[in-house]
């Protein structure tokens, strides 16, 4: 089953920056993943040194959830047939964690030219209460300077608020299970969490394979993974995703194809998963 965006959909991202939410699947599905999460993702330290960022690179789990149909499907009638997951970050906001200052997140990204789509995927109920993310439709028609972030929130750089109108700003809740897509330039924010309930999600950094990553600025063990179409520039350090084998290959191509491996070999020419 495809999930293509419909051309409504499309003309909002444009528009706005932002489109959902969508359904990854059902709060029900999603409860013991966001278990497995905590349990065996965020107890210790990924290749970046951190239990948050780029554990698509070692978690099966979560390579998972980046690459499930509902969002490369969507991605792609964003960014075309050939898509580069290059990052992707957890978010485990509980009780008391404070502010993320509005930014642009392409303000902290090694990525030339910049482009990027994220989908940021909610594993626990996300609302108003529990510090849900503020996006301000169409702030992402246009690059804001950042500035030092204001003391005790959780970033060190913020965008400058003489930039933007923080008014029109709306509220983005989700379900467990449910994920929106937004652009690299869209200013978002969230406030400290002031409820008893945690806020965990999951965001999914896709780019093309034009665009060159500085995988120095990442981490030492840095890479990218080509999770649709091929690599036909050769810019980027391409690598596997987490525990696949030659003898695995086969239904990790038919989950992000929905198609045989002949038919991944013919797009590919076979060097994605090298």
């Amino acid at each position: 089953m495809l999930h293509n965006l419909t051309e409504r959909e499309a003309d909002q991202y444009r528009a706005d920056g932002f489109v959902g939410p969508f359904r990854l699947c059902s709060p029900d599905e999603m409860a013991p993943i966001a278990e497995r999460v905590r349990r065996e993702v965020l107890t210790n330290d990924g290749p970046a040194g951190s239990p948050l960022q780029s554990r698509h690179q070692d978690s099966s789990l979560i390579f998972d959830l980046c690459t499930r149909a509902p969002v490369l499907d969507r991605m792609e009638g964003l960014l075309g047939p050939d898509l580069v997951l290059w990052r992707s970050h957890l978010f485990d906001k509980p009780p008391g964690a404070p502010e993320v200052p509005w930014h642009q997140d392409i303000n902290y990204w090694p990525l030339e030219p910049p482009l990027n789509v994220s989908a940021w995927i909610a594993l626990d109920d996300v609302s108003k209460a529990n510090s849900c993310m503020r996006f301000i439709p169409g702030s992402h028609r246009q690059t804001v300077p950042h500035i030092a972030a204001e003391e005790g929130m959780l970033f060190a750089e913020m965008a400058d608020p003489a930039f933007f109108d923080r008014g029109t700003a709306v509220d983005i809740v989700a379900k467990p299970g449910e994920f929106y897509l937004f652009n690299d330039r869209l200013l978002h924010q969230s406030d400290p969490n002031r409820s008893d309930r945690q806020r965990l999600a999951l965001a999914v950094r896709v780019t093309l394979p034009i665009v060159k990553v500085e995988h120095g600025q990442l981490h030492d063990q840095h890479g990218v993974m080509i999770v649709r179409g091929r690599d036909r520039m050769g810019l980027n350090r391409v690598i596997e995703p987490p525990g696949l084998g030659r003898a695995s290959q086969p239904s990790l191509l038919k989950k992000l194809y929905g198609r045989s491996s002949e038919f991944f070999e013919d797009r590919v020419g076979g060097s994605s998963l090298r």
